[in-house]
């Protein structure tokens, strides 16, 4: 006799990158010199953890009603004004014009991917994704009942766009719907960004199949911390906009990320469409979603991204705290990159953000040995092993790849 549900049945949380973490903070109490480069925190080179000065200044100027109190379910018009303005920023007018757009808070990006996977997609269907993907994409569609299917995503240095066809119309074909998730720009786990030609393609092939319900997840957690430049990763996203009305537009922000305010935890779907009646109806079932899963989401946040929105000196000095750490992950990525050729350690390409990846056919083995014989802590992925150089200091950084190759072989 079985008291938990069939669809909980079996689930457990296992090889999270919060579990990584942890062993290697037990590690750090246990008193060996650990390099803890599991999770996407960014630290500071004198290996310090803060968040961003106008983040805590608008915090600490915050009423208690606009910090503590509920939030609309659905944000509030400003809320979603503040969203449209620093997601698309110039590009805003462009894409309005263009396509109907609505937004709803969510608990992080995390709850933007989880709720688009949960409106768009039945029991049983799939979505697809990239072989090499963040981990939580698999168990969100498991959650829901949904499976994932994947596409190699690379193509020697490349997209791999004749993969991507393929497995999507191997999906299309079996679902009679074609739902993708593609994180950009900054791909965790290899730090890829897809060129403007490169989500041309995908969504003209999208658009190609014009009997098929298709979605877009597009997860862009990392949108701030491009090396392309905060206007040039925005342009891109007026790609969007060429999207035929079979085919739904979810963008994912994460306010979360973009404010290095990890811990609180705020996001946003962005519902986009030709047809505003399609948006509309997403929009009254997300808010429906909303308040029967997570409720409200977080008032201080929403009160911190209203106020950047209202005050043009507040975004700059905000603009300028994150290019700061932009500048830093540059540096700690040439650092790596340049040491690897000089190594000869494979990496995957690697365009900005928080993240290198590694190939490593054997990578438990060669995890198990950078734990256990050097005390370097990083996550497995498919076949290889992400380096979260957001949270190496560059004085620890060198000689970090030499001492992966060792334990990686060819």
């Amino acid at each position: 006799m079985k008291i938990i549900s069939k669809r909980a049945a079996g689930k457990t949380l296992s090889g999270d990158s919060f579990s990584f973490a942890q062993q290697a903070k037990a590690a750090k109490r246990a008193g060996f010199d650990v390099l803890d480069a599991t999770l996407g925190t960014f630290y500071y080179d004198d290996g310090s953890f803060r968040g961003f000065e106008v983040v805590k200044e608008i915090f600490r100027s915050l009423p208690d009603e606009d910090y503590f109190s509920y939030a609309p379910i659905a944000g509030g018009i400003p809320f979603a004004s503040a969203v449209l303005d620093w997601v698309f920023r110039a590009s805003r007018a462009a894409i309005e014009k263009e396509m109907a757009a609505r937004v709803v808070p969510t608990p992080g990006g995390t709850g933007a991917i989880s709720s688009a996977v949960f409106l768009t997609l039945d029991h049983g269907k799939s979505v697809l994704i990239p072989d090499l993907a963040w981990g939580p994409y698999d168990g969100i569609a498991a959650n829901f009942g949904v499976r994932t299917e994947r596409f190699k995503f690379f193509a020697g240095n490349v997209f791999n766009f004749e993969d991507f066809r393929l497995k999507g119309e191997a999906v299309a074909q079996r679902d009679g719907k074609l739902a993708v998730i593609i994180n950009d720009p900054c791909h965790n786990p290899t730090g890829y960004t897809l060129s403007p030609g490169e989500l041309s393609r995908i969504i003209a092939y999208l658009n190609e199949k014009k009997d098929t319900p298709c979605v877009l997840i597009y997860d862009i957690a990392y949108l701030d911390y491009s090396n392309e430049g905060r206007e040039a990763a925005r342009r891109k996203l007026e790609i969007l906009t060429k999207a035929e009305p079979h085919v739904l537009i979810a963008v994912a922000f994460s306010a979360s990320k973009s404010f290095c305010a990890y811990g609180q935890r705020l996001g946003a779907l962005i519902m986009m469409n030709k047809n505003e009646d399609v948006v509309e109806e997403l929009f009254r079932s997300l808010a429906f979603h909303a308040r029967h899963s997570w409720s409200n989401a977080n008032r201080a946040m929403i009160s911190m991204m209203t106020a950047i929105a209202a005050d043009e000196g507040l975004r700059r000095r905000l603009d300028d705290e994150i290019d700061i750490v932009v500048g830093e992950l540059r540096e700690r990525s040439a650092i790596f990159l340049a040491e690897a050729k000089s190594a000869g350690l494979a990496v995957y390409p690697y365009h900005g953000g928080f993240f290198l990846t590694v190939p490593a056919r054997d990578n438990e083995k060669t995890l198990r040995d950078l734990r256990e014989k050097e005390h370097f802590y990083f996550l497995p992925f498919r076949e290889s092993l992400r380096v979260a150089i957001c949270a190496i200091p560059k004085n620890k950084l060198k000689g970090v790849a030499a001492t992966v190759k060792k334990y990686c072989p060819d």
